[in-house]
């Protein structure tokens, strides 16, 4: 739950303030030092990625929450099996240290999902006035952006062999509508 521009968290003085009677389920008390509960079972609390208590939650006013994720139970990631969930508070400061990808002694990565669409090289060899070096891909024919559905079962998938080919191993992949993933591979002599 993002708090920016969020009218609870605005009027929210703490964090447990912001989550009673918001997520189905946790049981919030803000009496004393506060608690936090999953089906009876204590729920783990987590401050900018780092285990934390619900003290060092309480300090923190709501005006420094960039972010509120909630883990239902079973969260792995703890120990114990984590039966009774997790809830991550993000600092704005935080979120902000964790876009910085300039941190001394720690690996980072960017993922970016899937890739962009490159162009593949095929040679246009029904040019008959260009000359063309022996043609040795291994690939023969590329293409991304193939769409096949209940009417259109058949696709034409015109390409030219390569100089030293016997056989030709077809391999098609890809996603379904349902966004599973779909393979299939088969080899031609």
């Amino acid at each position: 739950m993002v708090t920016e521009g969020d009218i609870r968290a605005a009027s929210a003085e703490t964090v447990l303030q912001y989550l009673q009677g918001q997520v189905a389920g946790l049981q919030v008390s803000t009496i004393g030092d506060g608690s936090l509960s999953w089906r009876g079972s204590n729920t783990d609390v987590y401050l900018d990625e780092t285990k934390t208590d619900l003290q060092m939650i309480q300090s923190i006013s709501m005006n420094d929450v960039a972010m509120v994720k909630i883990f239902r139970p079973p969260f792995f990631g703890s120990g114990g099996g984590g039966t009774g969930g997790a809830v991550a508070v993000y600092t704005k400061k935080g979120v902000d240290a964790a876009r910085n990808t300039n941190v001394k002694g720690l690996n980072t990565a960017i993922l970016l999902g899937y890739s962009d669409i490159k162009e593949f090289y095929s040679p246009d060899y029904s040019k008959t006035n260009e000359s063309f070096a022996a043609d040795n891909r291994t690939t023969l024919y590329w293409n991304p952006f193939i769409l096949m559905d209940a009417t259109n079962r058949r696709v034409k998938i015109p390409f030219y062999n390569s100089d030293n080919c016997k056989k030709i191993k077809v391999v098609i992949e890809g996603i379904n509508q349902n966004g599973l993933l779909t393979r299939e591979e088969k080899t031609f002599e």
